[in-house]
């Protein structure tokens, strides 16, 4: 038999284990949602009138540094709107898009930017698809 404290050391430990796991159970819904894309039905649910705005309310982590992306080679603009492979413009770009025409919404890092679309960019690159009639 163990002593007392073994037993509330492995209760405790197990506690712990089976809290942490439930942190990374599936929503409700049976679909998971990935941290860098939001959809449409993310997007219309927010109430907002601009897929910047939308973004705001639900992501705004998404325009937030979260680190130095080069010392060298500083980049000229923080946020990129990329779609269908080419740059669209700025984050003012957002502004302009009403959440009803965009399928989904997809943050690059700062590398991943660079790698795919040769772009330096301080914050993120943004990935557009817009709904197709």
């Amino acid at each position: 038999m163990r002593p007392p404290i073994v037993r509330v050391i492995v209760l405790a430990a197990a506690v712990m284990v089976l809290e942490g796991c439930s942190l990374h159970a599936t929503p409700a819904r049976g679909t998971m949602a990935v941290a860098n894309e939001v959809d449409q039905a993310e997007l219309a649910a927010s109430g907002a009138s601009s897929v910047y705005d939308a973004l705001m309310r639900t992501r705004g982590l998404f325009f937030r540094q979260r680190g130095v992306s080069s010392l060298h080679a500083t980049p000229t603009d923080a946020v990129l709107v990329f779609r269908g492979g080419a740059l669209m413009g700025t984050i003012e770009t957002l502004r302009m898009l009403r959440p009803a025409d965009v399928r989904l919404v997809r943050r690059l890092s700062p590398i991943e930017t660079f790698h795919k679309y040769g772009r330096r960019v301080g914050v993120a690159g943004i990935e557009v698809e817009l709904v197709t009639l």
